[in-house]
């Protein structure tokens, strides 16, 4: 009898033990289960990360690393975009220019390739196609600007202002046919017309400016 109560505790214990062992076992097959959830999610993170470095990166390389194109397809750009002849694109340095910034992108207060506001283009672009100092903020040039309403007075350089509030608040250079070039706080530096439905509406005036004094 006491042989077979050891030994009944003997198997008990025994079992036991192979429970917790495959308790154990389920535990670690969980945890590493666990561990390459995580890891895998911190990959995708990491990797969606890198991405947007790498987009933003090569786009400011694309930018810092201009090649501009020959003269003739320079023309046919821009008059394709303007709805002109290409005979009509005379001013090289202007399309040039142009051709260089276009889709920087907005930056308030900015004055580069790394992002510029939409005094900050038009004073750069008057210092390096125009070799004229003017002065920094939409107010000061609207003030400054021999103003005129009617677009037909308009001539290629003009500046062109439109009105959000209760001031002048944005600035842009005229090209031709209704066409201007600016940089907007939705799309940076891009060309639109005036005849555009929310340009229209808050267009206000252009005109040639003076030179800062």
């Amino acid at each position: 009898m006491a042989f077979l109560t050891s030994t009944y505790y003997f198997i008990r214990q025994k079992l036991g033990s192979i429970h917790y062992l495959l308790f154990a076992f389920s535990l670690c097959i969980s945890s590493c289960h666990s561990s390459k959830k995580t890891t895998s999610s911190q990959a995708d993170s990491n990797h969606e990360h890198s991405e947007t470095i790498t987009h933003k990166t090569d786009r400011r390389s694309a930018l810092k690393h201009y090649t501009p194109p020959s003269h003739k397809q320079l023309r046919r750009k821009y008059a394709a975009l303007l709805e002109t002849k290409p005979s009509k694109i005379r001013n090289k340095p202007l399309y040039y220019f142009i051709d260089e910034w276009i889709n920087v992108p907005y930056r308030w207060g900015g004055n580069d390739k790394n992002g510029v506001d939409c005094s900050g283009f038009v004073h750069q672009l008057y210092q390096k196609v125009y070799g004229l100092k003017i002065d920094r903020t939409v107010a000061i040039l609207y003030d400054k600007t021999k103003n005129f309403k009617k677009q037909k007075k308009f001539s290629e350089g003009d500046l062109v202002y439109f009105q959000t509030d209760e001031q002048p608040d944005h600035v842009g250079i005229y090209l031709m046919n209704g066409f201007f070039i600016h940089s907007s706080k939705g799309k940076g530096v891009h060309i639109n017309n005036l005849k555009e439905r929310y340009w229209k509406q808050v267009f206000i005036r252009g005109g040639k400016v003076r030179a800062k004094g």
